[in-house]
C-alpha cells in the first residue's frame, strides 16, 4: 500500500495535477525519514550482531576449554598408561630372565642326575656280569651310551 501525502505547497508551475506526485521537498523529508529509520533499524541491528558474536565466541571459548581440559586429562591418562606398561615390561623381562636361569639350572642338575644313574647302571651291570664272566663286561657298555642317555633325557623328540 502506498503512502499517500497531502500537499503543503502549491505545485510548481510545470507540474502536472496527479495526486500521486509529491513535490521534491516532500519526497526529500520521505527519504530522510526512511534514512534514519533504515540508520536506527541497522543500529539496533549492529548491537544484536555485535551481541551474537560475543555469545558465539564466549560459547566457542568454553566448548574449546573443555575439550582442550578433556585432550589434557586423555594425554596423563596415556602418560600413566605408557609408564605402567613400560615397568610391567621391565618386569616381565626380570621374571624371564629368572626362569631361564631356573631352566638352565635344572638342565645341568637333570644332567648330573642322568650320567650319574648311568654311571650306577654301568656299574651294577658291570658287578651283575663279573660275577658270571668275570672281565668281558667292561667291554659290553660302552662309555659314550650315558651321554646319549642324558641328551634323549633332556631334549625332547622332534
Amino acid at each position: 500500500m502506498q503512502k499517500i501525502y497531502p500537499r503543503t505547497n502549491p505545485a510548481p508551475l510545470g507540474a502536472s495535477e496527479n495526486s500521486n506526485v509529491m513535490p521534491a521537498q516532500q519526497i526529500e523529508e520521505a527519504l530522510r525519514e526512511s534514512v534514519r529509520q533504515n540508520a536506527a533499524h541497522m543500529r539496533h541491528e549492529s548491537e544484536n550482531t555485535s551481541q551474537v558474536v560475543t555469545d558465539v565466541n564466549s560459547l566457542v571459548q568454553r566448548v574449546a576449554d573443555v575439550s582442550l581440559d578433556q585432550l589434557d586429562d586423555a594425554i596423563v591418562d596415556l602418560r600413566q598408561l605408557r609408564d605402567f606398561l613400560h615397568s610391567e615390561g621391565e618386569r616381565i623381562q626380570r621374571e624371564i630372565s629368572g626362569y631361564l636361569q631356573l631352566n638352565h639350572t635344572s638342565i645341568g642338575a637333570t644332567r648330573s642326575i642322568v650320567d650319574n644313574i648311568a654311571q650306577w647302571k654301568k656299574a651294577a651291570y658291570s658287578t651283575a656280569r663279573g660275577s658270571e664272566q668275570g672281565d668281558l663286561v667292561a667291554s659290553t657298555v660302552p662309555p659314550a651310551q650315558s651321554s646319549t642317555a642324558a641328551k634323549d633325557i633332556v631334549t625332547p623328540p622332534k
